[in-house]
């Protein structure tokens, strides 16, 4: 690997940090834990989230089984059980699973950015990194998209270690990360396929003529992907499968448009598509976003050429997956883009935007460099206080989750040991996350259609199902009928039910109507 050592003429200081250093790392994760901390039980959990939140509930062989007949890989929700063991189940202990890796990439991006460039450039992106409103709203989620990023950039980190030694174990390690990922989330694949981009770049512009293909596919290089290949191959049939099932049958993601690469952008600073975004927030948008291009190109042509190299890197990890992912929403595949698949990018522009301004030091005036540097941090508080006030607010169905809500207006209204019956397996998910002894949740059998993989663990369960109605309400004469007719009827399930009372709770978001639920007594 004697050629790679031309990519990255580092010496050995770059790699140390000093104690100013970790205390600026530790300042900065004080400041995430509070903006992350700050609302992270604001929102009821959502599908998703409750999907894992009863997942764990089985033993790690059933997680892989029952993970094997949705669409994920089981890592996260293996980690996720481990966690529960050791914080328990309620919001706060499960979420901040997320606020821990969350933690972890933010320590791997200063580190990069510190290995590559300065300390300068470590910590504007720090400031960024810590900011970051979608970066933050995904650490205050349930789900796995935190630790893929912190697979990302731990893997990023030590291919930087990987190319400028003969020796193994950094290899190693980046394959077995590589693996890791891919069993964490199958969209890391995106994250890799941006290495093979930057590396065949790199090999382009630094191997003899006739020598691409050899210097590309070098023995480390094919070692690592062995080795994470290795990894993978346990669970490569069931991805196949998933991946038949979701391109075959279609899925819930909506299509690509024009603007789709423009709201990506939008909601990495604002957390808010760009149709939302008005007035002098749109002219600042716009302005900075001219400026940063402008600067980019600047700071790209006064770079030598190892700078450039690093700079690559980190456009290549902040920009090629946004790009792949949206290239291949193209038809005859099906779309899958989804803003959350691409968290790395979305904390990899960070470093972009950190390492372009501290870069442009050297262009322009300090002081106009500082006020650059306020402003797109000023933009990116604005979006956070977007994700405090959004919340899991969906922007694809337009609608937020009150779940925890609706469930407690029941309590409130309800006597001790009435059961609440969700009117679909999509609610109840969601339901029985918050069920108690005295107000426990449950789901008619009849009523279910188990067309979906992800309803797997109630069709083959029996926890909290109903399987015959008419036992059920004689042991039971006053019940909750609970649901989501968002402004339509709601319709007595049966003739013999006669509604007693009834509450409802409105999105908390744009105030229309929602959830209801009606208390029932049962003439058998």
């Amino acid at each position: 690997m004697t050629i790679f050592r031309r990519i990255f003429g580092l010496n050995r200081s770059a790699n140390k940090l000093k104690t100013t250093d970790w205390l600026f790392i530790a300042a900065g994760l004080a400041v995430f834990l509070i903006i992350t901390l700050w609302t992270i039980t604001k929102s009821s959990i959502w599908f998703d989230e409750a999907f894992g939140a009863y997942l764990i509930r089985f033993n790690f062989w059933d997680i892989a089984i029952y993970t094997a007949a949705d669409v994920h890989p089981p890592l996260y929700y293996w980690l996720l059980k481990l966690w529960s063991i050791c914080f328990g189940n309620t919001e706060l202990a499960l979420r901040s699973m997320s606020v821990l890796f969350g933690g972890v990439s933010i320590v791997f991006g200063y580190l990069l950015t510190h290995r590559l460039f300065n300390k300068k450039a470590a910590r504007i992106s720090l400031i960024f990194m810590v900011l970051a409103p979608m970066f933050v709203r995904y650490s205050q989620e349930m789900r796995m998209y935190t630790l893929v990023t912190a697979i990302a950039l731990a893997a990023t980190y030590v291919l930087t270690y990987a190319i400028n030694t003969k020796k193994k174990m950094p290899w190693i390690i980046y394959g077995v990360l590589v693996g890791l990922g891919m069993w964490a989330h199958y969209f890391s694949a995106i994250v890799w396929i941006a290495h093979w981009v930057w590396r065949a770049d790199a090999v382009r512009r630094i191997a003899k003529k006739g020598k691409f293909i050899k210097t590309l596919f070098s023995k480390q290089w094919i070692m690592a992907h062995v080795i994470a290949i290795g990894l993978f191959i346990p669970w490569l049939p069931f991805f196949a499968k998933q991946m038949f099932t979701v391109q075959a049958f279609g899925f819930w993601i909506p299509s690509v448009t024009p603007d789709t690469l423009v709201n990506f952008m939008s909601n990495v600073v604002y957390y808010q598509d760009s149709g939302n975004i008005t007035g002098w927030l749109a002219t600042v948008f716009l302005v900075v976003f001219i400026a940063v291009i402008v600067l980019a190109i600047r700071v790209y042509k006064n770079q030598n050429e190892t700078e450039r190299q690093a700079y690559r890197l980190i456009m290549t990890v902040a920009f090629v997956p946004v790009l792949i992912l949206f290239f291949a929403s193209m038809p005859p595949l099906r779309s899958s883009f989804v803003d959350r698949y691409l968290v790395p990018s979305a904390l990899a522009i960070s470093l972009f935007l950190g390492v372009t301004l501290a870069f442009s030091m050297k262009l322009i005036k300090s002081k106009l460099s500082i006020v650059v540097i306020a402003i797109v941090a000023g933009m990116m508080m604005v979006g956070v206080s977007n994700v405090w006030h959004l919340g899991n607010y969906s922007k694809t169905s337009n609608a937020s989750n009150n779940t925890r809500q609706i469930f407690e207006a029941i309590v409130a209204k309800s006597g001790e040991n009435q059961p609440i019956i969700a009117d679909s397996p999509w609610l109840y998910y969601e339901a029985v996350f918050y069920s108690t002894d005295k107000h426990s949740v449950y789901f008619i059998d009849a009523n279910t259609q188990y067309l979906y993989g992800s309803l797997d663990m109630l069709k083959y369960n029996d926890y909290h199902k109903i399987k015959d109605i008419n036992v059920f309400t004689s042991e039971n004469q006053i019940v909750w009928y609970v649901g989501l007719p968002r402004g339509a009827d709601f319709k007595t399930p049966y003739p013999n039910w006669k509604p007693i009372q009834e509450v409802a709770v409105n999105d908390s978001i744009n105030g229309k109507p929602a959830y209801k639920a009606i208390q029932y007594s049962v003439q058998n």
